[in-house]
């Protein structure tokens, strides 16, 4: 006998996965698909395949890679899962085998020396002619850009000696480097972190390793033409609570977030850790450097945005206390002192946030969010937000697409799947980002809903293989 499916806690509630691979040759297209839209938006998220334990969390999930294909007006639709050693194995077994969320202790006798937490569940990324299938404590699986169906992991012809790398990379968009880091790299709770660069190419060209003053959770992180800044959030991590069976991270309100900062050109030995106490972010829109002043616009919340983590006294967390903010953290790096101005953004309540990605680690204008009613812009020049509604819908991600490579920062489309829980569908919204209050350009109907992907990225047509 089976076991039955049930509610997995989420970001906001519960998740119910959807379990099946589709096509959609031909999406039915209310509007019009703008001429200058041509490529595909790739995304991913997790879609369970089996029954999770009760106090799993939609984080587990396996990994589910989508896309819109745009193409002369009309676009095409795919997912697939991808398909790790994890996902195999249960799928031969028929059953559930890998029990919680980085917690080998919770498995099955039969996975041990398995790779349990590589499920590609976090990020679709392009990079150097490939499509990559991210997890932040894993190396990425290729995803194959037009079938979707996975190919072998990549692990940088074995030039990365780090066992891990983030899910949310930053391409310089002047030289084309992809830029990451990785924690826990060296497979062990230790607080184990490494500097990543990879060239256009596909070459690493820089690994460097350190440690972080705690090890917690390190999500995201910011890179402007001068700086890297490194976060580290007060979720951390115990072994005889994992051993035990509990939960990977546990919140810790008395311990303070950390900004780690040093400029591109200097070694790892040289980062400065800032302090700042109920400051918990989970992404990063952009970060600029302007003299002595490095500015990162992050989702900041006062306690943990991640409710289905307690604290480390076992309590619940305040859902209340996660509720994100947009706001900008400016560090003075003339000043001996951790001083940090921060200042919110008005009514920016949300997550997800996105910049026009030609402007990524420079001053810039436009910023892009998933709010709790729709979709959002803000203007860093007049601090004014401007949203795009959505009655009986909840948006995921938005995606920032220029209208052309030589237009005017923010004069483009933003893509943000919609899912339409009474008409029992989703759509993929396709907005003019100038013109937030107006009606979709296109909405792409499914006739079916879609699962929580958490990030994703749109690829031109000149730049797929």
């Amino acid at each position: 006998m089976s076991e039955p499916f049930h509610a997995i806690p989420s970001f906001y509630g519960t998740e119910t996965p959807l379990r099946f691979e589709a096509d959609v040759h031909d999406c039915e297209v209310i509007g019009r698909i703008p001429s200058e839209l041509e490529g595909t938006l790739y995304r991913a998220g997790p879609d369970t395949q089996f029954p999770t334990l009760a106090a799993d969390n939609i984080v587990n999930g396996d990994g589910m890679v989508s896309s819109f294909d745009f193409r002369d007006g009309h676009v095409a639709f795919k997912c697939r899962y991808v398909k790790t050693e994890r996902f195999l194995k249960e799928r031969a077994a028929r059953g559930r085998l890998y029990g919680k969320y980085r917690n080998q202790h919770t498995d099955a006798a039969e996975t041990h020396g398995t790779d349990r937490d590589n499920t590609g569940n976090t990020t679709a990324f392009f990079h150097a002619g490939r499509l990559l299938a991210l997890r932040e404590d894993s190396y990425p699986h290729q995803i194959d850009p037009d079938t979707l169906e996975t190919l072998p992991k990549w692990d940088f012809a074995g030039q990365l000696k780090g066992m891990s790398l983030t899910a949310h990379p930053k391409i310089d968009p002047v030289t084309g480097e992809w830029w990451s880091y990785g924690f826990y790299c060296r497979g062990t709770l230790d607080a184990d972190m490494a500097l990543q660069v990879i060239d256009a190419k596909g070459k690493v060209v820089r690994e460097e390793f350190f440690q972080s003053p705690y090890a917690g959770l390190a999500h995201d992180f910011g890179v402007t033409r001068e700086h890297v800044i490194f976060a580290v959030m007060p979720l951390t991590t115990d072994a005889a609570r994992i051993a035990a069976g509990g939960d990977f991270y546990a919140y810790d309100p008395d311990l303070p977030s950390l900004w780690g900062i040093m400029r591109r050109d200097a070694t790892v030995d040289t980062i400065r850790w800032f302090k700042l106490h109920e400051c918990v972010s989970g992404h990063i829109m952009n970060a600029y450097t302007d003299g002595d002043m490095v500015h990162i616009d992050a989702t900041i919340s006062k306690g943990s945005a991640f409710p289905f983590f307690n604290d480390v006294h076992g309590n619940k967390v305040d859902p209340a206390q996660g509720i994100p903010l947009v706001t900008r953290l400016s560090f003075d790096l003339s000043s001996a002192e951790d001083k940090v101005t921060r200042t919110p953004f008005p009514g920016a309540m949300g997550e997800m946030p996105r910049c026009d990605p030609r402007y990524a680690m420079a001053a810039y204008r436009w910023g892009f969010i998933k709010t709790r009613n729709g979709i959002g812009r803000l203007d860093w020049k007049t601090r004014e937000l401007a949203e795009h509604v959505i009655p009986g819908g909840s948006s995921q991600e938005p995606v920032f697409v220029p209208r052309r490579a030589d237009s005017a920062e923010g004069d483009g489309f933003l893509l943000s799947l919609v899912n339409k829980p009474a008409e029992g569908c989703a759509e993929l919204y396709v907005l003019d980002a100038q013109h937030m209050e107006a009606p979709p350009l296109a909405r792409v109907r499914l006739p079916f809903k879609q699962p929580m992907a958490f990030h994703g990225n749109f690829v031109p047509r000149a730049e797929r293989p």
